[in-house]
């Protein structure tokens, strides 16, 4: 025993030795490697979703992993990146004339208020605004003053944020820059450096094809069943936008694509005020016609559409899914809309693990103590 307790005792400070250099070496890497975190979450996201694509180009190209990588990322580029960065500058630029007609006409808030006065007089809102007014905590509500708040935040959003976009543009084609070489490797090396990854884990094997499993499952249901969803949604709006003559219509169909990331929320949140606005200004068969449209049409896209793009590829429910994005976005920006559902499927997962794994031990020495 004597012999063996010295041994014993440096095999402990050598491995405690090793955990604490291992931990500092872990936390350097993250402090080198937290500035490009949103790169690395889109190239590994992209990388899953055009995997397929990526295999096919390999069998044509005769197994040459380089050069199917590189045509992999130039269809990415050519077939999504480029499309979006000019429709993006379009919005910017539809945006920022839409801020110069509306400071150009003063009469157009100057509209609406009358309009809105001569529907305040009617009876029957004058009836609403009575019973609304008892409701706790909208006493003294003003619709007309929070309509002048509403617009002088827009306004100020589209001066501060649409310049902004056209400033940065170096910034985001760096940006695509590094997702591009980073998803380029992820292609050509991803099958070794998983293999590195698998032999690393503890994990038993059929714990890592599932939590593998679940982040491409979770990665196509957020890229196709989310952002393409909210992309055709808001090609929708702005072609219904144009046929009412509204202006900017290239500008809120864009809004319309943002607030259709978020679960439950909707497009309504865009289309439903200009048909109201249409209603109060007298031209009652557009406003009837947005309404129908956008309910019928723009708004059933995402019941219809999403639907049969990620049938079979996540069971959370749909309370969860909006928890799960209103927090992400919260946390982590935009890229929340990807690793909000996918922390929580992981959560679930390894939820599931411990049922199976560990729940089960513990209570059987429980009985048998």
């Amino acid at each position: 025993m004597a012999n063996g307790s010295p041994a014993a005792g440096s095999s402990r400070l050598t491995t405690v030795f090793f955990i604490v250099c291992f931990a500092g070496v872990i936390y350097f890497l993250y402090r080198i490697l937290v500035p490009f975190f949103s790169v690395l979450v889109w190239a590994t996201v992209l990388d899953v979703v055009f995997l397929p694509v990526f295999h096919r180009v390999l069998g044509r190209v005769r197994g040459r992993r380089t050069a199917a990588a590189f045509i992999t990322c130039m269809l990415v580029l050519l077939l999504i990146v480029l499309p979006v960065t000019f429709i993006g500058v379009l919005v910017t630029q539809q945006s920022i004339a839409l801020y110069q007609s509306i400071q150009g006409n003063p009469q157009f808030l100057g509209d609406v208020m009358a309009k809105l006065q001569e529907l305040e007089s009617r009876p029957a809102a004058q009836w609403v605004v009575l019973h609304l007014q008892k409701v706790p905590g909208a006493g003294g509500f003003d619709l007309q003053q929070h309509l002048r708040e509403a617009a002088s935040s827009v306004s100020r959003f589209l001066v501060d944020r649409g310049p902004s976009l056209l400033k940065n543009v170096g910034g985001m084609i760096f940006s695509f820059f590094l997702i591009f070489i980073t998803m380029f490797f992820l292609l050509r090396d991803g099958a070794a450096l998983m293999q590195v990854v698998r032999a690393s884990s503890p994990l038993p094997e059929a714990y890592e094809a599932e939590l593998i499993k679940k982040f491409q499952d979770v990665s196509y249901a957020a890229f196709f069943g989310s952002l393409l969803t909210a992309v055709v949604q808001g090609a929708a709006a702005c072609l219904l936008f144009l046929m009412m003559g509204l202006p900017a219509p290239l500008f809120w169909g864009a809004i319309v694509s943002l607030v259709s990331l978020v679960p439950i929320v909707g497009a309504f949140l865009v289309w439903l005020p200009w048909a109201a606005y249409l209603l109060l200004a007298g031209q009652t068969a557009r406003g009837i016609i947005l309404l129908a449209l956008g309910g019928l049409v723009v708004s059933s896209i995402d019941n219809v559409l999403k639907p049969m793009i990620i049938r079979g590829r996540t069971d959370m429910h749909p309370l969860l899914v909006f928890l799960s994005v209103i927090g992400g976005l919260q946390a982590f920006g935009f890229l929340g809309i990807l690793l909000g559902p996918l922390v929580v499927a992981l959560f679930i997962s390894f939820l599931n693990f411990y049922r199976l794994e560990f729940r089960d031990t513990l209570r059987n020495k429980a009985a048998r103590g």
